[in-house]
């Protein structure tokens, strides 16, 4: 049974000093195989592969001592028990790793090896080696351990592997980060989930190709698809989400500040509706922030899974409402109806959000009561006394501004 993604660090802790102490013979030797790993984020199991990977190179290169190809062997008995140990060991750690972030596979060649090996390994008395049983090429030039969660990038003369690290996620994917040497920066990975329908896949990459065509300081770039693996490389944005840096930041932040990512904000929506198309599930977590040398900050539009695009196939018509600031309305029109008012419902929280670093239910920002006028016109129940467009909402905050200066 996996382990719940929150005892992970736990879990890994126990379960390397265990594995140190059942195998401490064998420290010294796995130093041999440490630079195979360093580049492995988890401490754990940077300590753990070198271990596995010694041990079964060493009980396979004694294998090999006792075997006559074609005749078979006797693979003595204390051996034995410290092959099937071993493999007990690291089975046990893959299967309760398996649907976690730091998933891990053995080698295919090792996975087979294995494999014939568990029909006559023996705990007792030593174990008979079939007369069929191959000499075995240990490798020892390269890492056995690999973890699923990497990224490869093709080039033109080579192709790299890159482990990624969790960063985030929802119910259709999961994203990822990881670092590329070779351009010195760092990238976000957008890997859709493996139980996805093809209604759902193909969503999935029309998300990437409505992504890749916008061109704006205020929307994250979108740059490869991999068709195989249904993943996309994204711009990495440092800051988090829009979330975590009103958490870390609120108290710091002046107005002046507070302006220019509202700002920002409008002009990403007023080019995005330009483009006829709605987002439709503009949330606190789908809004990112990226830092240039903590001097400049810069607020950029994500997650284009749910967008509505004049007749397209794929904007659902499913009239359960999705998004987490959506206005209560769509339970009545349908969400398919979606249109430029509920985006400004949406967006109205944000930019209350942005003032005052108060989420939808949590209160209004107060201290001028034209601002809370534009608010509450934003959020107005009667869809028809909302603005009509972002441009009217921008030019309407643009007209109050100074209310909020001279505070």
């Amino acid at each position: 049974m996996a382990v719940p993604v929150h005892e992970i660090d736990e879990y890994l802790r126990v379960q390397t000093r265990k594995i140190n102490a059942q195998f401490s013979n064998m420290k010294d030797a796995s130093a041999l195989y440490d630079d195979y790993y360093e580049n492995i984020e988890n401490d754990d199991l940077k300590q753990v592969f070198p271990l596995f990977h010694a041990m079964l190179n060493n009980l396979f290169s004694f294998m090999n001592q006792k075997l006559s190809p074609g005749y078979g062997g006797h693979f003595n008995a204390d051996p034995s028990r410290e092959l099937i140990d071993v493999i007990e060991a690291f089975q046990k750690l893959q299967a309760n790793l398996k649907k976690s972030p730091i998933a891990f596979e053995l080698d295919p060649y090792y996975v087979e090896l294995i494999g014939r090996c568990s029909t006559f390994l023996s705990k007792s008395g030593g174990s008979t080696i079939p007369a069929d049983f191959p000499m075995i090429e240990l490798i020892e030039h390269r890492a056995i351990f690999i973890m699923m969660n990497v990224v490869e990038v093709k080039r033109s003369f080579n192709k790299e592997v890159f482990q990624t690290k969790l960063i985030g996620g929802g119910s259709y994917a999961q994203v990822f980060k990881y670092k590329d040497p070779y351009y010195n920066r760092w990238f976000a990975l957008k890997r859709a989930k493996t139980n996805l329908t093809a209604k759902e896949l193909q969503r999935f990459k029309n998300e990437y190709e409505i992504t890749r065509k916008f061109n704006s300081p205020y929307i994250i770039e979108a740059y490869n698809y991999n068709d195989e693996k249904h993943e996309y490389t994204l711009e990495y944005a440092n800051g988090g989400t829009l979330a975590d840096y009103i958490r870390d930041n609120n108290t710091k932040l002046d107005m002046q500040d507070r302006l220019k990512l509202i700002g920002q904000l409008f002009n990403a929506f007023i080019y995005i509706h330009e483009k006829e198309i709605l987002h439709r599930d503009i949330s606190y977590h789908n809004i990112l922030i990226h830092q240039f040398d903590q001097t400049w900050t810069v607020l950029k539009i994500a997650d284009f899974g749910l967008v509505k695009i004049p007749e397209s196939s794929l904007t659902s018509t499913d009239s359960s409402v999705k998004g987490s600031l959506n206005d209560p309305d769509l339970t009545k029109v349908g969400f398919a109806n979606y249109e430029v008012r509920h985006e400004i419902y949406a967006l109205t929280q944000v930019v209350n959000f942005l003032l005052c670093g108060k989420k939808h239910g949590n209160g209004l920002y107060s201290k001028s009561q034209a601002v809370k006028e534009f608010l509450l016109k934003g959020l107005a129940a009667n869809i028809d006394e909302r603005f009509s467009s972002i441009k009217e909402m921008a030019d309407a905050f643009q007209s109050i501004k100074h209310e909020l200066l001279k505070l």
